[in-house]
């Protein structure tokens, strides 16, 4: 792996489009942090994802169960805007646009359906921040290693 987010890449399946596939790159700090920026600015306004907004407005009528309080804790994407990440992370894909391949463009990534901008966020941060999927045991473990 190299310091440089760009550098590190992986390409991905995508398991309800097979047999198409998608490379995508580490986001950088900066990246990563218009992503946090993005998902703060969100909840503040109401819009998006934003099921930190929900969870506090369940939590005040008194109807949050501990399921929900678990998703929240346990949601890496808490925290993070996917429309962000996978702008800056999402570099190609096996689309086809006529006889040449489907550009990766700002129009086409907001063409995205939320399953595939889930997927591709997610992998996104898997790629950027490992640990967030680790449990904690295997965080533990990491840091022996170590």
């Amino acid at each position: 792996m190299s310091i440089f987010a760009s550098q590190t890449q992986k390409t991905i399946p995508i398991p309800f489009d097979a047999p198409h596939t998608a490379t995508i790159h580490k986001l950088s700090g900066k990246d990563l942090d218009a992503a946090q920026y993005e998902h703060m600015a969100g909840v503040l306004s109401g819009r998006g994802r934003n099921w930190a907004t929900r969870f506090i407005r369940l939590a005040k009528d008194g109807l949050a169960t501990e399921a929900d309080a678990q998703k929240i804790l346990t949601d890496p994407l808490v925290g993070y805007d996917r429309l962000t990440m996978v702008q800056a992370g999402l570099i190609s894909w096996t689309y086809q646009d006529g006889d040449r391949m489907k550009p990766v463009t700002l129009d086409a990534i907001h063409d995205l359906d939320d399953e595939a901008l889930e997927l591709f966020a997610t992998a996104i941060l898997r790629l950027t921040k490992p640990a967030l999927f680790q449990t904690a045991a295997e965080q533990e473990q990491a840091v022996k290693n170590d």
